[in-house]
């Protein structure tokens, strides 16, 4: 959880704004003559907004419990989790990490793998690599908390509670 946090999480924040306001100067300079950055703008602040939720339901609900049965391995009492099992909010934080994917996906499309074109200057080409950096890093993150992460908190709940899928 540290690092998924330290490091991506704290990554995403500062990545979003960065990406937004170079999309912004690219609409604005290169709009006319590549129509597709509108909707890779659009795209992206959708992106943005659902990121910026995910992350605090991760940082403010799901990570907290996680924690918490971490700590209790050996103590915990079986008083259960406030959404049913864990396995709840892992279910939606996947679903989140699929739409977010799906949408990355769409924007690499529009922009053909990431690469600014001919006449694009160097903000154009700066932030195509900063979308590439962006989704990779989205891909790691997501592999650490849903290959990672989730099953191991559902295993320490089921072992704690015997919690089982709802």
């Amino acid at each position: 959880i540290e690092h998924i946090v330290s490091t991506h999480h704290t990554y995403v924040r500062s990545a979003l704004p960065t990406i937004a306001r170079h999309l912004a100067k690219l609409v604005e300079v290169h709009g006319a003559r590549h129509p597709e950055l509108a909707r890779v703008a659009t795209y992206f602040d959708r992106v943005r907004g659902d990121l910026e939720q995910h992350l605090l339901k991760e940082e403010q609900v799901l990570f907290p419990y996680v924690r918490d049965l971490a700590a209790a391995i050996e103590t915990w009492g079986g008083s259960g989790s406030p959404f049913g099992t864990v396995e709840n909010p892992i279910r939606m934080m996947e679903r989140e990490h699929r739409e977010a994917a799906d949408v990355l996906r769409i924007i690499r499309e529009l922009t053909r793998g990431y690469t600014a074109p001919e006449d694009g200057c160097a903000t154009y080409a700066i932030c195509m690599a900063e979308l590439q950096r962006f989704e990779r890093d989205l891909h790691r993150h997501v592999h650490l908390e849903n290959n990672v992460l989730f099953p191991a908190a559902v295993e320490i709940e089921q072992r704690l509670c015997g919690a089982t899928r709802d």
